[in-house]
């Protein structure tokens, strides 16, 4: 797959917002070639829209995305050490636990990139395995990405 495929824009009257990129490089690059800046955008309170926001620190911490869920989450996302080890871990036990094999197609989707994979902890026990899109919707968390804003020429 094309690694702009993936990628998800928003129209806005005098720009476009573009995120889901899967390295902090890749939105480098995006916005160097289209003569762009990177910004840091959330998906907050439920909103299908980006809007301007800094609170997840992306840019400083050259990170691609950060999930805001409540203080009783933890959360340990894929370029975290350590991860790799986890989440197999995380998918032997449930593969015991529900006796089936089907858990490893987590996080194996094709359609999923590696670097978007997540795992929450509550209470010390593994909530879910997950990726960065479907905390906005099935956790009604806040989702951080890095964007690039595209100014619309006339």
């Amino acid at each position: 797959m094309d690694n702009t495929e993936r990628l998800e824009k928003y129209e806005y009257d005098d720009y476009t917002v573009v995120t889901n990129f899967e390295t902090y490089e890749q939105a480098e690059e995006y916005a160097r070639q289209h003569n762009s800046e990177l910004i840091e955008v959330g998906f907050t309170d439920g909103s299908d829209n980006p809007m301007p926001d800094t609170t997840g620190n992306l840019i400083a911490e050259r990170r691609t995305f950060k999930v805001g869920l409540d203080k009783e989450y933890q959360v340990y996302y894929s370029q975290d050490e350590g991860f790799q080890a986890m989440a197999e871990q995380v998918l032997e036990e449930l593969k015991k636990k529900e006796d089936d094999d089907t858990p490893e197609d987590w996080l194996a989707d094709q359609n999923i990139a590696p670097r978007d994979r997540i795992i929450i902890i509550k209470n010390g026990e593994v909530n879910t395995v997950t990726t960065r899109e479907r905390i906005k919707f099935l956790m009604r968390g806040s989702l951080y990405e890095l964007a690039v804003k595209v100014p619309k020429t006339d």
